[in-house]
């Protein structure tokens, strides 16, 4: 007995060392399989802080564990995370890992993750990541070295999982935030039942500027019938709630040759109009459990046939209210008589045969009725748009049906319009085939959120026509600002159904605009681990005057003052032109810092690609100081402004791209300029300072400097100066060089003494000038001073010319030793 239980300990002693000593052994060959089979796979940037093998955690399969990872994308996509995970654990077989017959992996664990998928408008996806596979020849004469990975899943966890899908070529946002998902079955096998069970407090769908979902809670607990060896899914006992929605689906899908089959339907049987309202945010999000309902309500849906590159399946969205009505017990009023048919469908085929009908949308509001009406037929190939709305809406009654917090409203809203016709028509300038007529007024709409300006709109009147859409009688007020809009636009229905160019003329005025008052400061931002970099990804720009590429606007200024940053300018005057993202500026003329400027140029800005200034401005009459205090291009390139009294005038031509604070990023500016001044006060300039000691002329270090001209360049974050004369009472300095980003100064050149006496004939002596703008330093070179002083010297005491008037052998002689005596002794 002792032996066998000797055997045994000794047994599972074997085990417990094997159990902590196999992770070590394994680790690097996994570490290593993990990074190689990564960068064999991926055209990205891929990394991860560390790896971790345990043969503990899922028993008797090893747990692998990535900590920290990140794929950040390449090109156009170098500054994007596509995924960055705080943990990625995979249970692997752990008899698996001996040989080379492949890797199981049974289970994945995902935590704390964060997904970012992108669409640009080109239609370059950020997740194409994958490297092009070898040629199939290649694969056969060139074995492969590392282990396949076989996937036998047969449980997936999601803890804090959060997606975001961003198609800015198909206008459509998606985003759920904080999912937790569990999802089991034997995914190895031929056959399985998928149990899945999910839940995320925020599911966001937009598309074409429409907000379907915002920020929905979702949950579902789905029963799948996977047959996986004929792709065919159907779904047994499941439940799905979206906000107070619960519902379930029945039906099938599967994977076929020329797409994907269907037949589903959605059951709402518990629906009611209570429900239907907790789709919208702001009723779901205000004392919802309160709210008194009345009404009838249903929802139904189906899809049935093929869903394929070119075709979807036959498809109905139906939803149906009468009677409606909804209050808040604590308020006095609520909306009433409310009256909802609207309807999605398509036979099947082509997606173009859809038709949407919204036909009526009634309310009551506080005892004024509002009437909306409106259908499309082929949305896709041309839109086939009928709409109208009549009504009146009293916005200050609007805090008696729902309960606003920190916010006024008031003013009315009064709409009579009808729209019908084909958007062809509009684009064919068939304006007889389209009818267009009615108006929407505003009146005395005042607005005061908290921490916000007030928005005040005296009146405005939009004006429809088939050919245009004419704004005029505009006038808003957000806090101290005020602005006049007169304007008329065309294809304004080919900008709301397709997203088509706007046309139009605008005439703005007003006599103060604060523009720091509307460019927003707040970012989304995601960390890249300390792994890899500091590189702070942004989801949106802070400050940054995005220019939408479809509109096409001339618009004529006339505006009394504009403040920007640090800068105030005033009659601002001239005219812009808004054109495929980018606004052409023409002889848009300003009064600010002490003078006038005079812009000619571009300001590009489409989305998705960093601002960029391309533009000449001739300038008058600028005071030093001001340009210093105010631009900091000056501050960064030209600190010595700072010091100098007086104005100056010229012109500066520059090519930059712009930061996020629309200021230039200064190591990529390119331009060129000239100055000049006729009034300049030099006063306690360090280096002029240090030139007044050398020479001994305390008088030089304030004194007023007459007739300066000066022709610069800026490239690779310095500036370059042509030779240029700086008169400092009576001694003249002509410089050339450079200063940079760094403050560093770079300059030779020559002094010129004082005319009259012994200085007259000593002409003109180097210098260089070296260091920084706080610290510089002035070199003179002093042997040169006493050469020409001593030839000076000598040529006053040797006397002996020819009958010609030129100086004999003899003289210069003596000279020659004079000058090899003096610089023996020097």
């Amino acid at each position: 007995m002792k032996k066998v239980l000797k055997i045994a300990g000794i047994t599972l002693g074997v085990l417990l060392i094997l159990i902590l000593v196999l992770p070590f052994a394994f680790q690097g060959k996994i570490e290593k399989l993990v990074k190689q089979e990564g960068n064999k796979m991926l055209n990205a940037q891929f990394d991860f802080s560390a790896l971790d093998i345990s043969l503990i955690r899922n028993f008797p399969s090893a747990s692998i564990t990535l900590e920290d990872f990140w794929l950040k994308g390449a090109g156009e996509f170098q500054n994007d995370t596509l995924i960055q995970a705080g943990e990625l654990t995979a249970a692997v077989n752990l008899f698996s890992l001996f040989g080379n017959s492949g890797y199981d992996i049974s289970k994945i664990i995902i935590e704390d993750t964060k997904v970012k998928a992108i669409v640009l408008e080109n239609g370059h996806p950020n997740w194409d990541v994958m490297k092009p596979s070898a040629d199939t020849t290649d694969t056969e004469e060139t074995p492969t070295e590392s282990a396949p990975i076989r996937i036998k899943l047969q449980k997936l966890s999601i803890k804090d999982l959060s997606v975001s899908y961003d198609d800015r070529q198909g206008g459509m946002y998606a985003a759920i935030n904080h999912l937790n998902a569990t999802c089991s079955g034997d995914f190895g096998s031929e056959r399985t039942t998928v149990d899945l069970s999910m839940e995320t407090p925020s599911l966001t769908y937009r598309t074409g500027g429409i907000p379907f979902l915002n920020k929905a809670r979702l949950e579902a607990d789905m029963n799948v019938d996977a047959d996986f060896a004929n792709n065919k899914y159907t779904l047994k006992d499941n439940t799905i709630s979206l906000n107070a929605i619960q519902v379930n689906i029945d039906g099938w899908a599967a994977m076929q040759k020329n797409g994907i089959g269907m037949d589903m339907k959605l059951n709402t049987n518990e629906v009611g109009f209570k429900e239907l309202l907790s789709l919208i945010p702001a009723i779901y999000a205000k004392d919802f459990q309160d709210l008194k309902t009345d009404g009838k309500a249903s929802l139904t849906a189906f899809a049935k046939g093929i869903l394929g590159q070119d075709q979807v399946p036959q498809f109905e969205v139906a939803l149906d209210v009468k009677d409606g009505m909804f209050r808040y017990p604590s308020l006095p009023a609520g909306v009433e008589n409310i009256n909802i048919t609207a309807n999605v469908k398509n036979a099947g085929g082509n997606i173009d045969a859809t038709e949407i009908t919204v036909s009526p949308f009634d309310f009551v509001l506080a005892g004024n009725p509002f009437s909306l009406k409106a259908s499309v037929k082929t949305p896709m190939s041309d839109p086939d748009l009928q709409a109208s709305a009549q009504g009146t809406l009293d916005l200050g009654k609007v805090k008696e049906v729902y309960p606003l917090e920190d916010m006024t409203l008031n003013g009315t809203i009064q709409a009579d319009m009808n729209l019908a016709g084909k958007l062809s028509y509009i684009e064919k300038e068939q304006y007889d085939q389209m009818k267009a007529a009615g108006s929407i007024r505003l009146n005395n709409m005042k607005l005061n959120l908290q921490d916000m300006p007030a928005i005040d709109i005296q009146r405005s009147t939009f004006s429809f026509s088939p050919r245009y859409l004419q704004l005029s009688e505009t006038t808003i007020n957000i806090g101290q600002n005020d602005l006049t809009v007169d304007s008329r636009f065309e294809n304004y229905l080919g900008y709301a159904l397709k997203g088509s160019t706007l046309k139009g003329n605008l005439n703005i005025s007003s006599n103060h605009i604060h523009v720091n008052d509307f460019i927003s400061s707040d970012t989304t931002t995601v960390q890249v681990p300390e792994t890899h970099d500091s590189t702070t990804v942004s989801s949106s720009e802070a400050g940054v005057i995005r220019i939408p590429e479809n509109i096409d606007f001339t618009m004529q200024a006339n505006l009394k003052e504009v403040l920007f940053d640090k800068m105030k300018l005033e009659t601002v005057s001239g005219i812009l032109t808004v054109k495929n993202g980018t606004v052409d500026m023409r002889n848009l003329s300003f009064n600010t810092m002490g003078g006038s400027i005079t812009a000619n140029g571009a300001y590009s800005a489409p989305k998705g690609v960093q601002p960029h200034l391309n533009a000449g401005f001739d300038m008058k009459g600028i005071g030093f100081a001001q340009a210093y205090e105010e631009l900091g291009l000056v501050q960064q390139l030209a600190p010595i402004f700072s010091g100098l009294k007086g104005n100056f005038s010229g012109n500066l031509k520059i090519n930059t791209p712009l930061d996020e604070k629309m200021s230039p990023v200064m190591q990529q500016v390119q331009g060129s300029g000239s100055l000049s001044t006729k009034d300049l006060s030099l006063s306690d300039v360090k280096f002029i300072n240090q030139v007044a000691d050398i020479v001994k002329k305390p008088s030089m270090k304030d004194i007023q400097v007459k007739d300066l001209n000066l022709d610069f360049e800026i490239a690779d974050g310095r500036v370059t100066t042509q030779p240029f004369d700086l008169k400092l009472g009576d001694y003249t300095m002509n410089l050339s060089g450079s200063t940079g980003l760094d403050q560093t100064i770079d300059y030779t050149g020559k002094i010129t003494l004082p005319s009259g006496g012994i200085g007259s004939k000593l002409g003109t002596v180097d210098m260089t000038i070296g260091g920084t703008f706080t610290s510089p330093k002035v070199g003179i070179d002093m042997a040169s001073l006493a050469k020409n002083a001593a030839e000076q010297a000598l040529k006053g005491l040797v006397k002996g010319n020819d009958e010609n008037g030129e100086e004999t052998k003899e003289k210069e002689s003596v000279i020659d030793k004079a000058l090899n005596l003096f610089k023996k002794k020097k």
